[in-house]
């Protein structure tokens, strides 16, 4: 089934995204989309941004929400199940194409189901296959009509397996200012221009904060002694991750001067001096805006061991493995504790060399990332469809 190149007619465009970051990737893809087709529809699995832009989603976004393999082990029952009854839907439906957005343990069986009946399937964020097993890359081709990945460096490893791949860029560069503006940010959060002000960002998953809230609470209180001018700024994803870091503070650090946001990261980001962060998209969140950080993050520890075994990079954070080296400390596991968290932080913050490597570095991985994603990716599709 191919996309007809009459724009007039309409489109059924099926998606699913499974956190946060999809959401986002998600979200400027179809607003992309509707200029190559305006009356098209999209349903599956999306998140709120999704929604506001007309989607409609069969189940809630946070039900696919689960980090580590121990996590994902608990939830199998209720996943499989989604996935079950969401192909079922899907084959019924017959869209034109199947936007699977991240989330690959879900979606390339997805994908391979629909693709083997005969409706496009595309995958966008490319597995990270540099970094896990490449040879997965032999399933992927069974899977999919064509990828779209969002570093220079990833086509290369598609190529060898003839599998269609555009680099697209981040469409995350896009949505960051290429100065931010600090000051400014900070007066929206009612903090004076010369305050230094540390951002804490928790996570999106329940898991990780769970995990880590306590830890990273402890090393901001240490960190105000340190620093006792030293104020804390903490997007929280949903209520729920707010009331485990009140709970934290009320617990660990009373009197800390914080201020809790509800959501709201990116303000956080450009109101920040230095930043402590888990993986994932937030720490390139993070060097997209320019502000040195630390990593910091702990799974379950048999989520870890099967990681470690099968991990082909020594690094996790997206700006060490973009620079190639360890651009910013990650303090993974047993050496994610307050202690350690606060000594690098300060660190960050009285070593002006330190802080200029972190930022140049970061300035260029911007201005290499930002590209039109979303329109290179509607592109692609529209290509690969219509064939």
């Amino acid at each position: 089934m191919a996309l007809s190149d009459n724009p007039t007619s309409k489109k059924v465009f099926a998606m699913v995204a499974g956190e946060a970051s999809g959401d986002t990737l998600g979200a400027d893809l179809i607003i992309s989309l509707k200029k190559r087709y305006p009356d098209a529809e999209f349903v599956g699995i999306g998140g709120p941004k999704m929604i506001a832009q007309g989607f409609q989603t069969w189940y809630p976004m946070e039900s696919l929400s689960v980090m580590g393999f121990f996590e994902v082990l608990k939830h199998l029952p209720e996943l499989l199940k989604i996935r079950r009854q969401l192909i079922a839907r899907l084959l019924a439906l017959k869209p034109d194409v199947f936007i699977g957005i991240d989330a690959p343990d879900f979606n390339f069986k997805v994908e391979r189901s629909l693709k083997h009946q005969g409706i496009k399937a595309i995958h966008y964020v490319g597995p990270s296959v540099w970094a896990w097993r490449e040879k997965r890359l032999n399933k992927v081709r069974e899977s999919v009509d064509g990828v779209l990945v969002l570093f220079p460096f990833e086509p290369e490893y598609y190529h060898r397996y003839q599998i269609p791949v555009k680099f697209v860029g981040h469409t995350i560069a896009n949505q960051f200012p290429e100065k931010p503006n600090t000051d400014q940010a900070k007066q929206q959060l009612g903090i004076a221009a010369d305050t230094q002000l540390t951002a804490i960002l928790p996570g999106s998953r329940m898991s990780e904060i769970n995990r880590m809230a306590d830890v990273y609470i402890q090393a901001a209180q240490q960190l105000s002694t340190i620093y006792p001018q030293m104020q804390f700024v903490i997007p929280c994803v949903h209520q729920k991750a707010k009331e485990r870091v009140e709970q934290a503070i009320a617990e660990y650090a009373k009197g800390l001067k914080v201020i809790l946001l509800d959501g709201q990261s990116r303000l956080a980001l450009e109101a920040c001096d230095q930043a402590i962060v888990t993986s994932g998209t937030a720490t390139l969140e993070c060097a997209l805006m320019k502000k040195p950080l630390v990593l910091a993050i702990a799974v379950h520890p048999i989520s870890y061991w099967i990681m470690k075994r099968l991990a082909t990079t020594q690094w996790i954070g997206l700006p060490n493995i973009l620079a190639g080296q360890e651009l910013v400390k990650e303090l993974v596991q047993e050496n994610a504790t307050a202690q350690k968290i606060a000594l690098n932080l300060a660190k960050l913050v009285s070593d002006t060399k330190l802080r200029e490597r972190q930022i140049t570095a970061f300035t260029e991985q911007y201005q290499q990332l930002k590209q039109n994603a979303s329109e290179l990716a509607a592109d692609a599709i529209q290509e690969w469809t219509s064939s």
